[in-house]
């Protein structure tokens, strides 16, 4: 009878799994474990749905996990055309309708942060909260506040012309240095390296540019349902003008026609990464917000 059960229960995991496996989706791929209420991880930009791993152990399988990663990162297959963004939201959304997933809570970082974001404002079919991981509705206006809602395919495809002309060493480089910027983990830098080198250097041009030129700040005025936005911050002793609550207004500028948006900035131990730099606020924070607390 134990042995019964063992093999009922195996195959009934294998067919919730060949369920999503069914539809196939130009935008993106998806890995689905564990049992209960959905939750739908996107990753950062280049990164691979890998990133969330540590995230989805501690959970526990007590959620029904889809976790996403874009076409065209971390070594998977590119989209066949764009716009790339707009693509992976509206198939996005029709996953969820595929489905049929209700209380879906999205967990975004970074790019993914904005495709939920971005999805939110449009619909809230299925979805019960957003989680949103270092993210801002418009990331250009942080460095430029005359920054312009306007996306231009010869910025994106002169971006595209730098990284095809990059050698590897150099794009290796440049990619080591980035992660050093976006994550105070030593240790996870060679992995987010080997998932930037990886991605199509197409996605990465328009991907990136698509989401710098478009500004989603007043479209978030519309989210009907809770958004949670856990905001980086790391203290830098060389740079004291760059403080928390410097932090804090500029994330709350940025939010400011979302009712339905809190923000919560880090106590000053984490990067971007900060699934890696500070995972155990962030487990805090993401498991009192999907309780519902």
């Amino acid at each position: 009878m134990k042995q019964l059960f063992s093999f009922m229960a195996a195959f009934c995991c294998l067919c919730v799994t060949s369920v999503y496996a069914q539809v196939k989706y130009d935008a993106f791929t998806v890995k689905v474990s564990g049992s209960g209420s959905p939750i739908i991880f996107i990753p950062g930009a280049t990164c691979g749905g890998d990133e969330w791993n540590e995230t989805i152990a501690h959970l526990g399988g007590k959620y029904q996990c889809h976790v996403l990663t874009i076409a065209g990162y971390a070594g998977t297959a590119p989209m066949t055309d764009g716009p790339y963004l707009q693509k992976v939201k509206d198939e996005l959304k029709r996953y969820i309708a595929d489905n049929k997933l209700q209380h879906v809570v999205l967990v975004g970082h970074s790019i993914g942060g904005f495709l939920s974001l971005w999805l939110a404002s449009e619909t809230s079919a299925g979805i019960d909260r957003v989680l949103v991981v270092d993210a801002m509705p418009f990331f250009a206006a942080a460095n430029n506040p005359n920054a312009a809602d306007t996306f231009s395919k010869a910025q994106a495809e002169a971006a595209f012309k730098r990284y095809s002309e990059t050698s590897s060493q150099q794009l290796r480089s440049s990619q080591l240095m980035t992660a050093k910027f976006m994550c105070l983990d030593s240790a996870r830098w060679n992995q987010i390296v080997d998932w930037g080198m990886r991605s199509d250097k197409k996605t990465m041009a328009y991907t990136m540019t698509e989401m710098m030129s478009k500004d989603l700040r007043k479209q978030i005025a519309n989210i009907r349902v809770p958004v949670l936005v856990l905001a980086a911050f790391a203290e830098q002793p060389q740079y004291p003008q760059f403080n928390r609550q410097l932090v804090t207004d500029m994330y709350e500028e940025q939010y400011r026609s979302c009712t339905a948006c809190k923000v919560h900035v880090s106590a000053g131990k984490t990067k971007h990464f900060i699934m890696y730099d500070d995972p155990q606020w962030m487990y805090q924070e993401m498991d009192s917000f999907i309780a519902g607390k």
